[in-house]
């Protein structure tokens, strides 16, 4: 049997060497079959914007693509706080909190000592040895809560089941 050949390519389907007349660039196709020469400066990179063609994009092209501000900070310890978020560099010591106050400002307030509990006057929490009507010092008789002072607003607990009280009424 006699051999067959077939071109591969036909002149019209190479790109020309006239495309890349400088350096840094690429071949791109913004419509078919037609090949087109980007051309890269330092800092740019190959892309497309909204409908037109295939360019060289800028910094400030890729920036308006991913949705960041131009100058826009990165996150670090500083630009943090300065926004005013809580870091774990904030918390000093074990048992810190952090509360805001009325004006939605942070603050920091350190662990309390043995014997005192959390309370909250004028909207700010403070460690307090005056434990009032929050408190729960007292257990209950089971079935009478006998033996309890019946103060408004004291608690206390029973003893068999643990649940909580409240004194509603002064007796």
């Amino acid at each position: 049997m006699a051999a067959t050949w077939k071109k591969l390519a036909y002149a019209d389907d190479v790109p020309a060497l006239t495309l890349f007349d400088a350096a840094h660039v690429m071949l791109a196709s913004n419509e078919a079959n037609v090949a087109v020469g980007v051309t890269l400066a330092a800092n740019e990179m190959v892309g497309r914007l909204s409908t037109a063609n295939i360019a060289a994009l800028t910094a400030a092209n890729v920036l308006t693509i991913i949705g960041v501000t131009a100058g826009a900070e990165p996150t670090n310890a500083t630009t943090v706080e300065t926004a005013g978020a809580v870091m774990e560099t904030d918390f000093a010591a074990n048992g810190d909190m952090a509360y805001a106050s009325a004006a939605n400002t942070v603050s920091m307030l350190g662990i309390g000592t043995n014997g005192q509990v959390l309370k909250v006057t004028a909207l700010q929490p403070a460690w307090e040895t005056d434990l009032g009507s929050i408190a729960f010092p007292e257990t209950a008789n089971a079935t009478t809560r006998d033996g309890t002072t019946g103060a408004l607003g004291q608690g206390l607990f029973q003893v068999d089941t643990l649940e909580a009280y409240v004194c509603t009424v002064a007796g």
